[in-house]
């Protein structure tokens, strides 16, 4: 029985959806669980683009067998975070206008103990300020951080296409 291999040039996709799936149940569940607020939701998306962006350039270079340039596997790493990175981005902002209330038929709900409230206007004012710095600016900086650092350590010697 021959087993499918995956083709190189179309990793990068499967990889960057797969990560964007993912951190978007992430997102989901943080934004129905009203945790979306807290910062340690924000690192947790962006630690699993960063693993799942080194993880994808590894993969690449073993589909590649191991003769692909430094190069190469970077821009397989950077294509991979773009696209979960407009993934989460994308469905960030859906959620946000799906669950933001019309602005003139709630007023100012005051906060509830230690937690503001996320009907807030606080909270609806500062939502694109967190989105513009954690959703689109620290994830694309972890993607491409990922992308050169699983880069360079599949690719260690890099005068030869051996990947010692």
């Amino acid at each position: 029985m021959q087993q499918a291999m995956q083709s190189p040039r179309k990793l990068p996709w499967i990889y960057g959806i797969l990560i964007g799936l993912i951190s978007i149940l992430f997102t989901l569940f943080f934004y129905v669980t009203h945790w979306m607020s807290d910062l340690w939701t924000g690192y947790f998306v962006n630690t699993l683009i960063f693993i799942g962006v080194m993880v994808a350039v590894m993969h690449a270079n073993k589909a590649y067998g191991g003769k692909v340039s430094l190069g190469r596997l970077f821009l397989s790493g950077l294509l991979a975070a773009f696209v979960a990175v407009v993934m989460v981005a994308t469905a960030n902002i859906l959620f946000q206008l799906a669950t933001e209330p019309a602005g003139s038929s709630v007023g100012d709900i005051p906060s509830e103990g230690n937690r503001m409230s996320e009907y807030s206007e606080y909270k609806r004012q500062g939502y694109w300020i967190f989105t513009l710095t954690n959703v689109f600016v620290t994830n694309a900086v972890l993607g491409g951080l990922g992308a050169l650092l699983g880069a360079v350590t599949v690719k260690r010697n890099q005068k030869t296409t051996d990947a010692r």
